[in-house]
């Protein structure tokens, strides 16, 4: 797991952290208004921030992770960018509502980060090998199979939901906050 800030890899630590694929309710129903009050400063754990907009997207992901996905949609409705467009399909596959979810991945389009989330997908999930890259369709035609009954399909979906939100959790990272020089 990649090092963020404390507060953050508190949160993470937490081993139900996005173990359900559409969750009806929060995790822990103190963590949304934690992450909500949380100041720009605790999230970025005392580094550099140089994308504010993109530290709103981190809040957002922890939001989602947290399934406090009501929160989570008030953020990523407000950032039309190709990222925040992807979270909000995200969120929108989380909460069972997958037309919505591939109306918002189409909007993001492909993003850099896909390659390295196909190369960390392909460990977990036999149906993505077979994709050229990552396919965020692909995820969602599963989850709501599992939804509706394909039971065989959560251990997997739950896999790539996790590779998913790590992979696009320390991407954002890394374009939110300064990266000391060694």
């Amino acid at each position: 797991m990649a090092s963020y800030s404390d507060f953050i890899d508190r949160l993470l630590l937490n081993p139900d952290l996005l173990k359900k694929l559409t969750p009806t309710e929060p995790l822990n129903w103190d963590w949304p208004s934690k992450i909500r009050d949380a100041s720009d400063e605790t999230l970025a754990g005392g580094k550099q921030i140089t994308d504010v907009k993109i530290l709103t997207l981190i809040r957002g992901a922890l939001l989602n992770a947290a399934d406090a996905l009501d929160a989570a949609h008030r953020i990523f409705q407000d950032d039309s960018s190709d990222l925040g467009s992807y979270w909000h399909g995200v969120m929108h596959r989380r909460e069972g509502d997958f037309d919505n979810a591939r109306y918002w991945f189409r909007r993001a389009g492909r993003l850099p980060i896909f390659d390295k989330m196909y190369a960390t997908a392909t460990h977990v999930s036999g149906n993505m090998t077979k994709q050229a890259s990552w396919d965020a369709y692909l995820l969602t035609g599963m989850c709501e199979q599992a939804k509706f009954g394909d039971h065989d399909a959560v251990p997997e979906c739950v896999a790539l939901q996790r590779v998913e939100f790590d992979e696009l959790l320390a991407y954002c990272w890394r374009m939110a906050i300064r990266q000391a020089v060694a």
